[in-house]
């Protein structure tokens, strides 16, 4: 039981360590997490926004009025400000009681004076007169103006009387004093016949009459007008959550220039006064750690084999680190704009190495994350998203330079029309306050740079190749040349083996190309497979030419067998020495996976049959193929060995031969390490022949015509019969066998000495054990019968899997 925790804990150390990085690189760029809604912008009134759109991220805030603002709004209210009078009514009743009291008065005067008077004038009648004219102007009521309102036009006041508030008034809603004493003037002149003596009262009524009783309240108006003022609010309105405060290249009028210092100020008293830093920094934290969760839980479960290696793992995460400080960088510099950087770049990069899928979530994950971090709008995430997924349906790969350059196009009339689409929806759009401001044409020159930097992506391919372990298409093109020094070397010591791998890559490629595999991945590989023939290159008959000795006839069948099993590990050691790429060292290693070297075993078993013979020391140490490219591989380079030991063969022969070689390999559970289904076998299998024949040159076979002779019958009949013999070079001449000869290769093209056996002899091997309804190969179990032989490679460039039943 501890036995078990242990050895489950040991295994999944690896997976720990990736889960990590993973956490490395979250602990990394949370240096760059805001504090809070920052407020790290330069602006001025009058200007233009230089950064991106800047929504709010608070629930509401209020829009302040600036102190210029603020003094325009008191200084224009003190200056409309409407005074208040009060209205006194009890004056009438004291004027008329004066009134009453200076004519008493004045009339008891004039009577002792004036001795002569026989009888004086009716004192009542005048007092009447005089109580009756006041109450008729005081109940118009009489306005004392203020002199500091009297040049003002349109003027107007308050009336109030006691508590109440009767509402604005105009002056000429009442009366003055001037114009209540030349009512009384015009009066009295009226009635200056029923008042013979108006002259005495006169004096009296004008005093009584012209004293106002709605006069300015000074202290009641400065009071009200200094709560008036207070009461001016400091804010122009709210701005609520989500709403623009201000969007990139918008002029800065002085309404926007209130909100962004409204918003600054509220930055400031939320996120420095409030003190909740750790709740902003662990939300962005949560968020951060769930998109990487994401990211490589994606990883693990599409992507096992980059999940797995380490390097190529640690290259997803540093392009993701290297992208979110750029745009850090990028972002906190006014003039520049975040449409600089070429995003492009990284998913053209991981499709080149990876896989389409991986790419695109690479991209979506970087995008999301910088998006996150900086707060950026929607155009943005839509615009790279979608500029990136077209770079991953462009394939865009660095095969040819042309095709390169054509991808960029399709990247930037992309880039360029979302662009405008966006700007058109948000200038137009009514989203935001800004209609009619225009579409940001600044912008599409940063776009035009990006499209311009991400020509980086051609060179920057094979510098992370080199540091990371991969290989990119450049480098394989760079190998497929015939002049790159191993190939040249190849060529001048074994020259042979590699006019067999070039067959071997045709065919490859072409099989790779019908299943939509990396037909160029395999052409190279197939260049290289046999590079360890140069070794020891008379050892196999494709280089041994004119010579007579055959170097076997000098070692025994274990010892030839070792030389043959060599050629993958002395392969491996020459790729390592000349830095090929570890991916097509594995092509090296399993072109021959875990076959044996049949010919020297049952030469073996059959001068030494009292001897127990140690199979190991005759098979491939592999491994199997692991991937449809390494099975190809495999296919093709057994098919094109076998193929020579066919004399005049027919098209049916050739498609024995080729379903043979298939049965075989899937009966020793060769392909089972693949993921190549049955569907794709079959594509290969109809590749393989149409090219073969090609090869072989397939002659038309007439029918016998009764009539010619019979030496021209007899000519046809035997190269019939010769049709019908396939040689599999894997047996030796019984005469040899018999006296303990070891076997003379021969000196053609053919390794071994051949042995004619007829297509009757010829059986299909079977490729059963199919899981119902399931086109993934599911190889028999059944163990190739013992007169199974296969022609190896290792000695005529036929490998293992050119076994046929015989």
């Amino acid at each position: 039981m501890k036995w078990n925790l242990f050895k489950n804990t040991f295994y999944t150390i690896p997976d720990l360590l990736r889960y990590g990085l993973a956490g490395a690189l979250v602990l990394v760029i949370s240096i760059f997490f805001p504090s809070g809604a920052h407020f790290n912008y330069e602006f001025e009134q009058g200007g233009r926004w230089k950064y991106e759109d800047l929504m709010s991220p608070f629930e509401r805030f209020p829009i302040k009025k600036s102190t210029e603002q603020l003094e325009d709004e008191r200084d224009s209210l003190s200056r409309s400000f409407r005074p208040y009078y009060r209205l006194d009514t009890s004056l009438h009743s004291v004027q008329k009681e004066k009134f009453i009291a200076n004519f008493n008065m004045t009339y008891k005067v004039l009577v002792s004076k004036d001795s002569n008077r026989t009888s004086p004038f009716d004192s009542a009648l005048y007092i009447n007169f005089g109580k009756d004219f006041i109450d008729y102007i005081y109940e118009q009521h009489v306005l004392g103006l203020n002199l500091a309102h009297l040049d003002k036009d349109d003027f107007s006041f308050q009336v109030l009387l006691g508590n109440r508030d009767l509402g604005e008034m105009l002056p000429s809603d009442y009366l003055n004093p001037k114009q209540v004493s030349m009512i009384l003037i015009d009066t009295l002149r009226v009635l200056e016949d029923n008042f013979p003596e108006y002259k005495v009262v006169l004096p009296f009524l004008v005093e009584a009459v012209t004293v106002p009783d709605l006069i300015f309240d000074q202290e009641l108006t400065n009071t009200y007008r200094k709560q008036a003022i207070e009461n001016i609010h400091e804010f122009s309105g709210m701005v609520k959550s989500g709403d623009p405060i201000v969007i990139r290249n918008q002029r800065i009028t002085p309404e926007v220039y209130a909100k962004l210092v409204s918003y600054q100020e509220k930055c400031k008293k939320e996120m420095y006064e409030a003190d909740n830093d750790f709740l902003i920094y662990l939300g962005y934290l949560s968020l951060t750690v769930a998109l990487m969760m994401i990211f490589v839980i994606f990883v693990k479960t599409n992507a096992q084999d980059v999940f797995d290696n380490i390097r190529h793992y640690s290259l997803l995460l540093l392009l993701i680190l290297a992208y979110t400080y750029l745009s850090k960088i990028i972002y906190g510099v006014p003039v520049l704009s975040l449409y600089l950087i070429p995003f492009c770049i990284l998913p053209i990069v991981v499709q080149n190495f990876f896989s389409a899928q991986l790419a695109l979530m690479t991209h979506l994950v970087t995008v999301l994350l910088i998006s996150m971090l900086l707060s950026l709008d929607y155009q943005f995430i839509l615009v790279q998203i979608i500029v990136g997924m077209v770079a991953i349906l462009t394939k865009l790969r660095t095969r040819y330079l042309s095709d390169f350059f054509i991808a960029l196009l399709s990247i930037g009339i992309v880039y360029i029309a979302g662009f405008l689409s966006l700007e058109l929806i948000r200038t137009w759009g009514g989203g935001t306050n800004t209609i009619g401001d225009g579409i940001e044409w600044e912008t599409l020159g940063w776009v035009g740079l990006n499209i311009f930097l991400t020509l980086l992506s051609y060179p920057l391919i094979p510098l992370l190749e080199r540091i990371f372990g991969l290989t990119s298409e450049i480098t394989l093109v760079e190998l497929s040349d015939l002049n790159n020094p191993l190939l040249k070397e190849l060529s001048l010591r074994a020259p042979g083996t590699l006019q067999h791998s070039l067959q071997v890559a045709n065919l490859s490629e072409a099989a790779a190309s019908a299943i939509g595999a990396n037909s160029l991945l395999v052409k190279v590989a197939a260049l290289y497979h046999d590079i360890g023939k140069m070794h020891n290159p008379l050892c196999y008959i494709e280089n041994q030419g004119g010579h007579v000795h055959n170097p076997h006839d000098d070692l025994s069948h274990l010892e030839s067998a070792q030389v043959i099993l060599a050629h993958v590990t002395e392969g491996i050691k020459l790729a390592k020495k000349h830095r090929l790429p570890n991916v097509l060292i594995d092509f090296i290693k399993t072109h021959h996976g875990t076959t044996r070297v049949e010919y020297f075993y049952r030469m073996h078993q059959k001068y030494h049959p009292d001897e127990a013979v140690d199979e190991r020391l005759f098979l491939y140490e592999g491994p199997r193929p692991r991937s449809k490219e390494e099975a190809i591989l495999m296919i093709a380079d057994s098919l094109e060995a076998a193929s020579k030991s066919l004399k005049s063969p027919t098209g049916q022969d050739i498609d024995l031969l080729t379903d043979n070689i298939i049965s075989s390999k899937i009966n020793m559970k060769q392909l089972d390490d693949t993921n190549l289904s049955f569907r794709e076998l079959e594509e290969i299998k109809a590749v393989f022949k149409k090219l073969i024949r090609s090869i072989r040159h397939i002659r038309i076979e007439y029918p016998k015509d009764e009539n010619i002779n019979d030496t021209e019958e007899d000519i046809h009949t035997e190269e019939e019969e010769g049709d019908k013999t396939v040689d599999l070079g894997l047996a030796t001449e019984e005469q040899d066998m018999e006296h303990g000869e070891k076997v003379e290769l021969s000196s053609q093209d053919e390794e071994i000495p051949e042995v004619e056996i007829t297509e009757t002899e010829i059986e299909e091997e079977e490729i059963v054990d199919m899981e119902e309804n399931s086109d993934v190969i599911t190889p028999s179990t059944e163990s190739i019968p013992d007169e199974v032989e296969e022609k190896e490679n290792d000695l005529g460039d036929v490998d293992d899997s050119s076994k046929t039943s015989i």
